[in-house]
């Protein structure tokens, strides 16, 4: 008898369940941990830590979009319930967090970045390989709409609170053309029109293709938590940690309260609230930490995105739990 059924009439069943979950997701923390260790130890240098996220960005979530779409039938690559539903929530939640630092009297650029701190979630890097995990290859299709989600709503609402910031107009002319070319661009964007092809059966698709996408998206998982932890060395929690703080607080607690009630009010079933929350309790994206540097909030942006990453582990946790 296990050390768990022996304690069982001394601790909770719901702490042991925790446990054992926790136990069954650890290889995934602590492929994190290797990332981290791997960049301490200069086993990797920044540049080739960077050719690794190239691979993840630009070939192996594409084919994991592309095979998602591509092996299923129409019905069941859009999902209205979920698109709408977290397309809400992540509006909602860029203008509560942006209102919330503006009425805090900081840089209103600052607001612009925590806007798409707390609206946008870390989906490539961490919220699709724990979900990959969880529900197979079908993860792609959720982690497909959130891809569309951020980049015709989050993206664009960023760019024009950042232009307002600086005191001037938008030019919406040159704002569609940046939105188009980066959605031209954009490797996971491109793959779905791809994969619809053969999702609406008007061409077959060759078994080759299926079984070399589906193994390109099998890798794609533990190279892009390995990334977050590479990803983690050099940062560190400098200058307000109580600011800091609070966008940890929007990002990890009221991020996915708020994804959870739009789905549920959209009609979501079990499985999209599952795909939705987990996302959501996921740290920010990594484009926070990226364009905080370009607009000088180097040590604001790094230290709210360490921060939420370490512990993101707990509602991450608890959502995975929940859904076993």
């Amino acid at each position: 008898m296990g050390i768990l059924q022996k304690s069982q009439y001394l601790i909770p069943p719901t702490w042991i369940n925790y446990v054992r979950h926790f136990y069954h997701y650890r290889p995934r923390f602590l492929m994190i941990a290797i990332g981290y260790g791997a960049m301490r130890q200069q086993i990797f240098s920044r540049e080739q830590l960077d050719g690794l996220g190239k691979f993840v960005i630009k070939i192996g979530m594409p084919m994991m979009v592309f095979n998602a779409i591509a092996t299923r039938p129409i019905a069941d690559v859009f999902k209205p319930e979920y698109f709408y539903g977290y397309t809400l929530a992540s509006g909602l939640l860029f203008f509560i967090s942006w209102y919330a630092t503006k009425k805090r009297g900081l840089d209103p650029k600052l607001a612009a970045l925590n806007g798409l701190a707390v609206g946008m979630s870390n989906s490539g890097f961490v919220g699709y390989p724990l979900l990959l995990m969880a529900i197979g290859l079908a993860a792609g299709v959720y982690f497909a709409m959130n891809v569309l989600t951020e980049n015709l709503l989050i993206l664009p609402l960023m760019f024009i609170f950042l232009d307002l910031a600086k005191g001037g107009q938008t030019n919406y002319w040159a704002l569609f053309t940046r939105i188009g070319k980066g959605l031209l661009t954009n490797p996971i964007i491109i793959s779905m029109p791809i994969g619809l092809i053969f999702a609406f059966g008007w061409l077959p698709l060759p078994a080759f293709m299926d079984k070399l996408s589906a193994m390109l998206a099998t890798a794609t998982s533990p190279l892009a938590l390995f990334m977050i932890g590479g990803n983690l060395y050099g940062m560190s929690i400098r200058g307000n940690v109580k600011d800091m703080a609070w966008v940890t607080f929007g990002k990890l607690a009221l991020c996915p309260l708020v994804v959870f009630a739009c789905l549920w009010l959209m009609g979501a079933d079990k499985d999209m609230l599952f795909a939705g929350v987990l996302f959501a309790t996921t740290p920010m994206a990594s484009l926070y930490a990226l364009f905080g540097g370009i607009h000088g909030f180097v040590k604001e942006t790094s230290g709210a995105m360490l921060m939420a990453t370490l512990l993101s582990i707990i509602p991450i946790s608890l959502v995975l739990m929940w859904h076993h």
